[in-house]
């Protein structure tokens, strides 16, 4: 006799289950059923630089493809603990990134005010840091973080990785003419929201979208918890990679649509202006 878990398992295999979501995003489906993935407004990514010292390809920040050395500032830092108090919002988690955020002039700084906020306002938030691990700068960086904040190490080497293909937009694609992306993909719901220097974002990959486009579409203010920030979903998530049912497809080469490869020459000749955070 099989086992329900197996038979659940067998059913859902990764085809069928990459077809059932193709499905379930388009329009006439997501109208009947409403969005697929929910936001996750306990957890946020606090992407305070862009700088990195790897050229990854497929990057999903666009480090590579689009290098800038724009950092967040201290006091855009305080500003988003201080409107994190005004709401009461004590975070599941906050996650400092990039970028390789210990790239940051001031990351020390930044840490010990998450640390303050976390010790006078939301004790059990937890708090990480996401570095690369690459090179003596970052090392020495890393043997001065303090106690409290968790550091998850990727050890990445400057060699080619295997990335999702995050610049095959799905707009390029014609099966995708009907999508609705306001279903925006499981990032919102395991991640939670992102912040950068532009504003918060339904994700920090949406960040990095926007401060390649210039859509200048940032939250200037913390979103409420019942905010699914659709307007942002049905701008950015038509540019992301990790939006596509077949994502887990994965490779070291470099691949890239035609939206992309614009977005990223009106970069290079003309860097879009956003307004500040």
């Amino acid at each position: 006799m099989v086992h329900l878990k197996e038979l659940f398992y067998k059913i859902t295999s990764k085809g069928i289950r990459d077809n059932l979501r193709f499905v379930r995003v388009q329009r006439p489906i997501t109208k009947l059923l409403g969005p697929l993935y929910t936001q996750n407004h306990q957890r946020i990514q606090l992407d305070i630089t862009y700088k990195c010292n790897l050229q990854c390809m497929n990057c999903d920040k666009s480090c590579r493809q689009a290098v800038s050395q724009e950092c967040m500032s201290i006091g855009q830092i305080d500003k988003f603990i201080n409107e994190s108090k005004k709401q009461e919002r004590k975070w599941e988690q906050i996650t400092i990134m990039g970028g390789e955020p210990t790239l940051h002039p001031e990351i020390l700084d930044i840490i010990q005010l998450l640390l303050s906020y976390k010790k006078d306002f939301s004790y059990d938030t937890r708090i990480e840091l996401i570095t690369n691990g690459y090179g003596d700068k970052v090392g020495n960086v890393l043997r001065r973080i303090p106690d409290g904040v968790v550091v998850i190490n990727t050890n990445k080497q400057p060699v080619p990785f295997y990335f999702y293909p995050f610049n095959i937009a799905p707009v390029d694609i014609g099966i995708y003419k009907y999508a609705d992306y306001s279903n925006a993909c499981s990032t919102v719901r395991i991640c939670g929201i992102g912040l950068t220097r532009y504003g918060y974002y339904i994700c920090s990959v949406a960040g990095g979208i926007d401060r390649v486009c210039g859509f200048n579409i940032g939250k200037k203010a913390l979103p409420a918890v019942d905010d699914q920030m659709a307007d942002q979903r049905k701008v950015l998530c038509k540019y992301c990679g990790h939006f596509k049912a077949f994502v887990r497809e994965i490779t070291k080469e470099e691949k890239i649509s035609l939206s992309w490869k614009k977005a990223y020459e009106n970069y290079r000749n003309n860097k879009p202006y956003l307004s500040l955070y």
